[in-house]
């Protein structure tokens, strides 16, 4: 049986994908799961895994190929001398294209041989190939040498000039356009009491040497209150179609020298809270280095501003989910405690949920906000999820 690997569509407003580098050859026998090529988008470098097995027969792209998404890429038979079957080169979506029309071949020079390829960045990628300019002769000044975006502008010349948007800022810019003039945006604020939930997680890392971050709490706290309110959960496809999604796919926004990009932890509601930080310390990582990994979509967005000092600010859902979570830092604040007759000095945290009134009210947002407030102050929950 011939099977068909087509370019992945990570992003809504994403149309084409860049094969930088095929890790197998035709003949090689992979499994599902196994890493078959390095994609890059808008977004970031990608490491495409397998979504079959068996013996890669044909490679459709080439190094360097941009690609339409959904067009075929390479097909793989159960059998090493299977005969291959006839697949047409672009799946449903993208707009019936050949082979020959589906693909677009960068021009020779402009492709970096695998045997000298250099640590860089997409976007400073993508900007030395518009300026003509051959990285292997900038010294980067990212992590570990790599190039970044900076080094390709400041090599090209160092007096002030224009110059365009970069493929990854217009993305971003065109996403949240969309999502601005299109979804009808309501929002819910409110203040979580994070001063036992931070004293618990500082005794658990001197204690017991378990090192979680607040990201981690919240991402697990709001897991679980997704999973009380899947409407919060869910997606429009089109105009009527409401999509309540089976898994809680928690996406992060994190910002890198080149723009954003959203890491996704899969299944976060199911994972302990030490499975779940060693996956968002992974991912991240990887995330800031330019690679995403995998191809779970993500159900709902968590963006957190806290350790730069925000106190309180307002996220753009990302579409198509239904909600976008804004954390605001915990600060030292005079409350009242027990029955208000005295009162107290508390770490407290302003959280803003917005969401897409086409698909939940604001009582649902509310009732959300009330689950993750209460999970997060409460330290024999955080306890059993350990």
């Amino acid at each position: 049986m011939t099977k068909t690997i087509i370019m992945p569509k990570y992003g809504l407003q994403q149309d084409e994908g860049t094969v930088v580098e095929w890790r197998v050859k035709e003949g090689d026998r992979v499994g599902k799961g196994d890493v078959l090529l390095d994609l890059e988008t808008d977004k970031a470098l990608f490491e495409y895994e397998s979504p079959e097995s068996g013996y890669v027969r044909k490679l459709v792209a080439r190094n360097g190929d941009v690609v339409p998404v959904l067009s075929v890429i390479a097909l793989i038979t159960d059998e090493a001398d299977e005969a291959i079957e006839h697949a047409e080169t672009t799946e449903q979506g993208a707009s019936g294209a050949s082979e020959t029309t589906a693909i677009r071949r960068e021009p020779e020079l402009m492709r970096e041989a695998p045997d000298r390829r250099v640590k860089r960045s997409p976007a400073a990628r993508r900007r030395a190939r518009e300026l003509n300019i051959d990285l292997a002769t900038i010294a980067g000044t990212g992590p570990g040498g790599r190039i970044v975006l900076t080094d390709v502008e400041r090599a090209a010349s160092a007096a002030p000039r224009s110059s365009a948007l970069s493929r990854m800022r217009q993305a971003i810019g065109k996403t949240m356009a969309y999502s601005k003039s299109t979804i009808p945006h309501f929002y819910v604020a409110g203040e979580i009491d994070m001063t036992d939930a931070e004293i618990w997680r500082k005794n658990l890392a001197e204690t017991d040497g378990i090192a979680l971050s607040v990201t981690d709490l919240f991402v697990k706290a709001a897991a679980d209150a997704l999973t009380q309110y899947p409407a919060l959960n869910a997606s429009l496809e089109g105009e009527v179609a409401v999509i309540l999604h089976d898994a809680v796919n928690i996406g992060l926004a994190v910002g890198t020298d080149d723009g954003l990009v959203v890491p996704v932890i899969p299944n976060a509601d199911q994972a302990f809270l030490t499975d779940l930080a060693d996956e968002r310390s992974q991912r991240v990582a990887e995330a800031r280095q330019g690679k995403l990994r995998g191809d779970a979509r993500a159900t709902f967005t968590i963006s957190n501003l806290g350790m730069y000092g925000v106190t309180s600010f307002t996220a753009i859902v990302n579409p198509p989910e239904a909600a976008i979570l804004a954390i605001g830092a915990a600060i030292p604040r005079v409350v009242p405690i027990g029955d208000g007759l005295t009162i107290g000095i508390r770490q407290i945290a302003e959280v803003t949920l917005s969401a897409d009134h086409r698909l939940v009210d604001g009582v649902v947002a509310a009732r959300f906000l009330q689950v993750l407030k209460r999970n997060l102050e409460d330290t024999d929950q955080l306890e059993r999820w350990l």
